[in-house]
């Protein structure tokens, strides 16, 4: 029979208000932080928790952390960390892999869930940072976004209320990001395009997932209420999940991003100048650009544009 060295197999039972050993989830994850390496933190779907530390291997830590978490009557038990790091997908040493099940998401130690009544689209400006509304920053306790069947979490950097803007900074750069139009008029019957995201059904998914969509139309009013030289309305088809959205011109640029399912829109260059009062660095057009197609705009959009996922604490 194999024996572990462990130091010390740590769990915590939260079901009812009831737990075990006196010990919450946070405060069991705040132990494993200052443990010994191999260690490995497990949570499951209904608050349960195990953490070991001291293994000969980090593979053995992995299992033990679950059978705790298991044992102590967690389901869909998951482990988060493994030696004080999030567990990557990239992580080829780490076997089922996983940190997500039923829309239950843990970060650093606590759990979260999903809301999925709030829908919403960000975009990059640069590698790190990107840009939302207000509105989805004021609703959430965290926000993340999904790429790729993973989601990635965000800090909220700065939120402008009366302007509904939001500038939220990545944890995992992306390789690419849209073009703010210098342009300083707004023109009517310009063509817009807008790429958001809309909630998908996919089933058995352990993560929300989400439908890029593109649309089209005008801008069909170059102000807003009481004429105010900051909105524009446009035309195009917009749902809850556009919100955030950037509003892309036939070149490419965006010109706008949207606020509201009223079709109003802030322009680029209230978003210029709140980037700049932020000391952000973004990228303008150099040069006049080319009209491209909408299949180009979509493909450009949908790298750059991500949908953004709405967390509260389970």
């Amino acid at each position: 029979m194999k024996l572990f060295n462990v130091s010390l197999l740590a769990l915590v039972f939260i079901s009812a208000g009831c737990q075990a050993a006196n010990v919450t989830a946070e405060k069991l994850y705040n132990q494993y932080k200052n443990k010994p390496d191999n260690k490995a933190y497990s949570i499951g779907t209904n608050g349960v928790a195990g953490s070991a530390w001291g293994a000969s291997t980090k593979e053995e830590a992995i299992e033990l952390a679950q059978q705790t978490c298991r044992k102590t009557g967690g389901l869909n038990c998951n482990v988060t960390e493994v030696n004080g790091r999030p567990l990557s997908s990239n992580d080829s040493q780490v076997k089922n892999f996983r940190t997500v099940n039923n829309y239950n998401i843990v970060s650093n130690g606590i759990n979260y869930k999903p809301d999925l009544s709030v829908t919403s689209t960000g975009f990059f400006i640069n590698n790190e940072y990107l840009l939302t509304t207000n509105d989805v920053v004021e609703n959430c306790s965290k926000i993340n976004y999904e790429r790729n069947g993973r989601l990635i979490e965000t800090t909220v950097i700065r939120a402008d209320k009366m302007n509904n803007i939001s500038i939220l900074k990545s944890t995992t750069p992306n390789a690419t990001y849209a073009i703010i139009s210098s342009k300083k008029k707004t023109s009517q019957g310009e063509r817009t395009y807008t790429y958001g995201f809309e909630l998908s059904d996919m089933a058995y998914s352990k993560i929300p997932s989400y439908q890029g969509k593109i649309t089209n139309g005008i801008i069909s009013r170059a102000s807003g209420s009481y004429n105010d030289i900051r909105i524009m309305t446009i035309t195009n088809e917009i749902s809850k999940g556009d919100i955030g959205a950037p509003v892309i011109a036939e070149n490419g640029d965006v010109i706008g991003l949207v606020t509201n399912e009223q079709k109003e829109s802030i322009k680029s260059s209230i978003l210029s100048i709140f980037l700049n009062e932020q000391n952000i660095s973004y990228h303008t057009t150099k040069k006049t650009a080319n009209n491209v197609s909408p299949s180009v705009i979509a493909e450009a959009s949908q790298k750059f544009s991500v949908p953004l996922v709405c967390l509260n604490e389970a």
